[in-house]
């Protein structure tokens, strides 16, 4: 954390309240599921800094003895493996990970999900959000996977003859930086206006509010320059061209941006859906995995030991067009982040350090390049919310299939503002 990630100071508030549970969780009477923010892909470090360090210090606080190294079981994407090696896949199976597929309904993951929620043991982890939507101080929305597994849990012990409390537990992760980076975001800035051609800007204001209204400037302009290109890129090489949109006062630049950034992603999203012959249906996460899935299944053949010689070669030929057309889709996972509004509403460092990391993704991903940025160091704050009784909503799940989706909703909204309410700022 020190070396690696730049984390130089960790705050943890609530983990006493992590005791308890774990406490009934090792003596089989308790089922627990830890519900964890997920802004940057940082976070597993954190919980693993909560599960080894933080909680076991609370617990001697509280004089209960827990059985050592606390653990837990993980869900993580099983593309994990094939991009990061199998050796990934081995160790994070012993860890207790979980692999799924994301874009379609995995029934082997949620059967094993099932059968170790209903075993206990441990608790298991998930990240509601999905995946990182690189803001420590906005919350993405929740997927209503996790209550449904806490349900499931329920069903699963009822149909054993066993009652116990099965509890979501929010854990909220935020970072920042322990001393403004205003000069190294202006310099990351300069970097990409460099590389697109742009006018460099004159050196950063030292007055607050002119500094940044400063940058601000430079990241709508640079926005603006990286939407015009693609917008024509599109355009042109995939004849997907959109009707302009005349600039309105009215409207304001920011929605002005979204609706353009919107165009964008439809363009590219369309562009792979047609290509993988995948319907564009749902939310963009949503049709990002479902497009991910599709790849893989080209790229990664399950069959390779079966096919000819010949067959060989165009499945080769085929895995290399899926993955140009996959660097669409990749191409509007960093946009989905992208948003004017986030600095706006507070222009804070740490915002504005945020939304230029996730610019600098962008611009690395149209070089072709993965270049890591560091601002400098960093603090991270874990903290532990108010545990969600699932067992209080039972009753009305079990009534009727209507009403076991209005309560997996209405669990997952409650959720959400649980989590919510753990980002201080």
């Amino acid at each position: 954390m020190r070396t690696q990630l730049k984390i130089a100071q960790v705050r943890v508030e609530g983990a006493a309240t992590l005791v308890p549970w774990y406490e009934q969780v090792q003596k089989n009477q308790a089922r627990v599921l830890l519900a964890f923010r997920h802004p940057t892909l940082d976070d597993p470090y954190m919980i693993l800094y909560l599960l080894s360090r933080s909680v076991p210090q609370a617990a001697r606080g509280l004089g209960v003895k827990l059985k050592l190294p606390l653990h837990n079981y993980f869900i993580y994407d099983r593309g994990i493996p094939l991009w990061a090696g199998r050796w990934v896949g081995w160790l994070f199976s012993r860890l207790g990970g979980i692999p799924i597929q994301r874009g379609r309904s995995d029934r082997t993951a949620i059967k094993t999900i099932r059968e170790l929620l209903v075993r206990g043991g441990m608790p298991l982890t998930v990240a509601p959000e999905g995946g990182i939507n690189s803001h420590s101080e906005r919350l993405a929305p929740l997927e209503p996977g996790l209550p449904q597994m806490g349900f499931w849990c329920l069903e699963d012990l009822a149909k054993q003859g066993q009652e116990m409390p099965v509890v979501v537990i929010p854990i909220g992760i935020q970072y920042g930086f322990l001393h403004p980076p205003w000069e190294k975001i202006s310099e990351l800035l300069a970097k990409m206006e460099t590389w697109c051609g742009l006018p460099v800007a004159q050196p950063l204001p030292t007055e607050p509010t002119a500094r940044q209204e400063h940058l601000y400037a430079r990241l709508l302009g640079l926005a603006d320059y990286l939407l015009t290109q693609m917008e024509a890129f599109y355009a042109r090489f995939y004849h997907h061209s959109q009707a302009s949109i005349a600039p309105d006062t009215d409207l304001g630049i920011n929605a002005h941006l979204k609706i353009r950034l919107e165009r964008l992603r439809e363009a590219a999203l369309a562009i792979t859906e047609a290509f993988f012959g995948v319907k564009g249906e749902g939310t963009t996460i949503d049709r990002c995995r479902r497009l991910e899935s599709a790849g893989w299944e080209w790229l990664y053949r399950q069959d390779w030991a079966e096919l000819s010689p010949m067959a060989r070669n165009l499945a080769d030929r085929i895995a290399q067009e899926a993955e140009l057309r996959l660097w669409h889709m990749q191409l509007v996972e960093r946009l989905t982040s992208v948003t004017g509004d986030y600095v706006r509403e507070k222009p804070t460092a740490d915002r504005f350090a945020e939304i230029t990391l996730i610019l600098w993704s962008v611009v690395t991903h149209l070089r072709g390049k993965n270049q890591p940025a560091n601002l400098g160091q960093r603090w991270v704050a874990i903290r532990v919310g108010e545990p969600l009784r699932l067992n209080d909503y039972w009753d009305t799940y079990q009534s009727n299939r209507k009403a076991a989706r209005q309560v997996v909703n209405e669990v997952t909204d409650t959720l959400a503002q649980r989590l919510q309410a753990l980002i201080v700022g």
